[in-house]
């Protein structure tokens, strides 16, 4: 297995509060991320995250810290998969003409799927910056 971690970030003209309660809601996700399909939230807080390529993982928040506005999510084990394990980690923080948000997820896969893991994140993760910048660069 092979640890690939990429983290990107933005800034966007918008009170740091607001963008942390835009971004922390694990929920809403399918509204600005463009390759989730649509997400469906379990009674135990898990959410099911259908992607537009036709697939879906389970998923859940393992840390939050609403004061450093930090939280980080991880796949729900048991579930046939590639990757052994995976964190995304949402940051933000205040930023000279508003908030800065860095994305970074860390994935651990076969050693033959690196690469492309790696192409897949970074794409997904201007997917999401991309997102943002169209809610608050309005």
């Amino acid at each position: 297995m092979t640890d690939v971690q990429v983290s990107k970030s933005i800034t966007v003209p918008a009170d740091v509060d607001e963008v942390w309660v835009f971004v922390s809601d694990f929920a809403g996700v399918a509204t600005w991320q463009p390759h989730i399909k649509s997400v469906e939230m379990q009674s135990n807080g898990d959410r099911k995250v259908n992607f537009t390529r036709g697939d879906s993982v389970l998923d859940r928040v393992t840390k939050r810290n609403d004061v450093e506005r930090t939280f980080t999510y991880g796949l729900v084990p048991g579930q046939p998969t590639p990757m052994k394990s995976l964190d995304a980690t949402f940051a933000v923080r205040s930023a000279d003409g508003g908030a800065e948000v860095e994305y970074t997820i860390e994935v651990d896969v076969p050693e033959d799927m690196a690469e492309m893991a790696r192409g897949g994140i970074g794409a997904d993760i201007d997917g999401v910056l991309a997102g943002l910048a169209a809610k608050f660069n309005g």
